[in-house]
């Protein structure tokens, strides 16, 4: 082999074996007829209609594909034939599918050893040939690709003329008539197109090619292997697995192009329509900065096809792709298809897989969370609407919530009134039949649909519930599993300052033992409450002066009750935490034993304690210790709501307090405290309350200025595009005027012509006329000289004589000379 170098180096050489070696990425044959039609709706070819078929040439099976698209010059079919070359660009908001520049030659050897390409432009028509048999029979060690073109000014160029031979010899057409109808096949189509035969099919080891071309006569499909026989286990399967119609049906996540297979057009659908029960969801991944648009619905033909249908710039990817919640044992979400465009992941080289990346199973996980929601959500309305039915939801009859049809001639998708049966439809729909006026035209633009006009998830109340719920059950543990520190633990998001705050209100229970026996168990009991209410989760913003007006009541209400001088008698004969009293519950102290311990040394040593504490001071102690609390706080912050029911349970821990006759008198002020205290957490509830529905309606307003920007963006885009239509409009009406304005003067200089030809033609008919009338007036004088010489010439015969020659001249000429011989001789 010969080595070419280019500016001194060696060039990388390119073995016909690679080209089966290149086609077994393509596992699925009908991932390789993909890769063909997916060529043919690229924005550089964009065709509207596709065609494939099954054909049979000289005793060969063969696939024939064929489009009515841009076709391609000698360039781009050389390009098409070489490997990596992709130079697609998005047209508007038609994004290109291939970008490898490896499609064509990987599907096409998959399918088959031989491919002939035919394909024809406005202004030349050309024909390649990739075969794997060729470069086999020639012991070929570079890949090489015979071309010829057609131009139709004639400039053929002089090397074709080896190609040309190379085809017809190796090519299932062996003269150029054969190769001229397969041209003229092209152009029945439309002005432009192009045409793929595929022969030499892949085999099973039975001999019989893969395809299955006799159950269905306009359907391919794949042969069913030795498990798969009976229509029970191929049930099971989704028909898009065997089924080249039912493949092509949802190939793109928006159909632009219609596909015929066989003769008949495959129904396309927008998938993410044909569902019932539809539900769209948001999923916003850590890597990106904008929400991935999920569409859930039920599957209305099988509860046994389920899963993700997974697309990557409007091309199916994985389908029913099966997500784990979907594979556990318990079976949840059977029958539900979940829509998604993944834009953000890279798809694998044959375009039926994802790569593998942190990514791609972040977002299967999130898909399957999102998933078991809405199963969950579809059941808990189901249940809530009907509680008697026991029939499960996958195996209801469902039909599905919209219906979309394509028009056959502008291929714009159209929504009709909703529980229209589809059966009704013709065979070919249009535009003008729409039932909507507004959109019964080819030249309106397509309705808007849901996921460009709403872009808010929908609304789980299951979730939301079993958040309470559980928000409950952390709120109602037992106090004998709570532990036995007086400060609960930081949460996460409590502000730094508040370890500080904590450890002053230690030091004042420690420290201050006279103010901890001078306070009543009520008030330890709200001393608590408040606590407790510091040591949650993050408030939010909440109006101090409306606690300390609460508070101002209560300690008003305490001072007259002369409830401190009551408990003091109460405290001092009460034992200590670690001996607790007979008959008694759970005691409020329990929770300050470490403070309490240390209390009980320092009163070893005290002897005498002032008890004549003023209440005033200790409940201004107490405002101030609550209030504290409280500013630590002053963040707006989102938490459940029900977070803030557990302030009641820090109150109703007391029971040990009314065993003395000094508790029994003590227990209407406890009342009124409590009551004062239920009081108070109404308003924080209130204020609460109100707080989430400004922040509710706050995310309400961020969701829709979201939805307005993105909105807007699509406006802009669609502005700036009818700004270019617009410019192209107004190039062409100047383009119009100017061939309008050569036209016209082409007119007058064509009239002034066509005037001066007819006054020619008046003179020339005159002239016509004045001769005739001398022809006729010379015919009757030969005519009359005729008879004049018969009486010279008896052997004349006028009947004989053509009056319009001069045979009578002649005559009378030699009668004449005879005449004039004959004076001549008598003179």
């Amino acid at each position: 082999m010969t080595t070419v170098k280019q500016r001194g180096i060696p060039l990388s050489s390119l073995n016909p074996k690679f080209l089966h070696t290149n086609s077994t990425s393509h596992t699925w044959p009908f991932g390789a007829i993909a890769e063909l039609v997916d060529n043919a709706y690229d924005p550089d070819v964009r065709a509207k209609q596709f065609w494939i078929d099954w054909t049979r040439i000289k005793g060969l099976d063969c696939l024939s594909f064929m489009d009515n698209g841009a076709g391609m010059n000698r360039a781009k079919l050389h390009k098409m034939l070489s490997f990596g070359f992709s130079d697609k660009k998005a047209v508007k908001d038609h994004v290109p599918v291939g970008i490898y520049g490896n499609g064509f030659k990987s599907g096409s050897m998959r399918l088959g050893k031989d491919a002939i390409v035919f394909t024809k432009t406005r202004n030349s028509m050309s024909i390649g040939l990739l075969s794997q048999s060729y470069l086999q029979a020639i012991k070929a060690q570079q890949i090489m690709v015979p071309m010829v073109t057609f131009r139709r000014d004639e400039q053929n160029q002089v090397e074709d003329a080896a190609s040309f031979a190379v085809i017809l010899a190796y090519s299932l057409f062996s003269t150029e008539k054969e190769l001229f109808s397969e041209l003229r096949a092209v152009s029945a189509v439309g002005p432009t197109g192009t045409r793929i035969i595929i022969w030499n099919l892949r085999t099973t080891t039975s001999g019989e090619t893969e395809f299955d071309f006799d159950t269905d006569k306009y359907d391919i499909q794949i042969r069913a292997n030795a498990s798969e026989k009976t229509s029970e286990s191929r049930a099971t399967i989704p028909e898009s697995r065997y089924s080249l119609r039912a493949y092509c049906s949802i190939l793109y996540l928006k159909p632009r192009m219609q596909i015929n297979i066989r003769g008949q057009r495959v129904k396309t659908q927008l998938i993410s329509k044909s569902l019932a029960h539809i539900a769209n969801d948001n999923y916003r991944p850590s890597f990106l900065n904008k929400r991935i648009r999920i569409t859930f619905g039920f599957n209305t033909k099988s509860r046994e096809h389920h899963g993700i249908m997974m697309y990557h710039k409007n091309r199916l990817i994985k389908a029913y792709e099966r997500v784990s919640c979907q594979r556990k044992t318990e079976r949840k979400g059977v029958g539900v298809i979940g829509v998604i465009e993944c834009n953000f992941l890279q798809p694998t080289h044959n375009k039926q897989d994802f790569d593998d990346t942190d990514k791609y199973r972040k977002t299967m996980h999130n898909l399957s969370i999102k998933l078991e929601e809405y199963w969950n959500e579809i059941r808990y309305k189901r249940k809530k609407e009907d509680p008697k039915c026991t029939v499960p939801i996958e195996d209801t009859v469902k039909v599905p919530d919209q219906v979309w049809v394509q028009c056959d001639s502008c291929l714009k998708w159209r929504r009709l009134p909703d529980g229209f049966d589809c059966s009704r439809l013709p065979e070919k729909w249009f535009c003008n039949m729409n039932h909507d006026p507004q959109f019964r035209s080819c030249m309106v633009e397509e309705e808007l649909e849901d996921q460009e006009e709403e872009q808010r998830s929908y609304p789980k109340p299951f979730k939301r519930q079993k958040r309470n719920s559980k928000s409950l059950q952390e709120e109602n543990v037992p106090e004998g599993l709570e532990t036995s520190s007086p400060i609960s633990p930081l949460p996460t998001r409590q502000p730094k300052n508040t370890v500080l705050r904590q450890q002053n209100h230690s030091g004042w229970s420690t420290n201050s033992g006279n103010s901890l026996s001078a306070l009543s168990p009520t008030t330890n009991a709200c001393l608590e409450t408040s606590s407790s209410l510091a040591q949650r989760s993050p408030l939010p913003l909440i109006n101090l002066t409306a606690h300390s007006d609460t508070l101002k009541r209560m300690k008003r209400k305490c001072s007259s009750s002369g409830e401190i001088s009551t408990a003091e008698g109460i405290i001092s004969s009460a034992p200590l935490p670690n001996a607790p009293p007979q008959g008694a519950g759970t005691s409020v102290h329990a929770k300050f034993s470490p403070v309490i311990k240390k209390e009980e040394n320092e009163l070893k040593k005290v002897k005498s304690i002032e008890r004549n504490t003023n209440s005033d001071e200790q409940m201004r102690k107490m405002e101030s210790q609550i209030i504290e609390s409280f500013e630590a706080y002053q963040e707006p912050v989102e938490e459940d709501e029900e977070e803030w029911h557990d302030t009641e349970k820090s109150i109703t821990t007391e029971t040990s307090y009314h065993s003395t006759p000094e508790g029994i008198a003590e227990s209407d002020c406890k009342q009124d405290w409590e009551a004062e205290a239920h009081n108070a957490e109404e308003e924080l509830w209130g204020l609460k309350h109100e707080q989430d529905e400004l922040m509710e309606m706050m995310r309400e307003a961020v969701e829709e200025r979201d939805a307005c920007r993105e909105e807007l963006e699509v406006l802009r885009d669609h502005c700036s595009a009818l700004e270019d239509e617009r410019s192209q409009l107004l190039n062409r009406q100047e383009e119009e005027k100017e061939e309008k304005a050569r036209l016209s003067t082409l007119c007058d200089q064509l009239k002034c012509e066509l005037e001066k030809l007819k006054k020619e033609t008046d003179g020339r008919g005159r002239e016509d006329i004045a001769v005739g009338e001398e022809r006729r007036k010379l015919k009757n004088l030969r005519f009359k000289v005729g008879h004049l010489l018969v009486s010279f010439i008896p052997a004349l015969n006028l009947q004989q004589v053509d009056f319009n020659s001069e045979v009578i001249d002649k005559l009378l000429d030699q009668v004449l000379e005879e005449v004039r011989v004959t004076q001549l001789k008598a003179a």
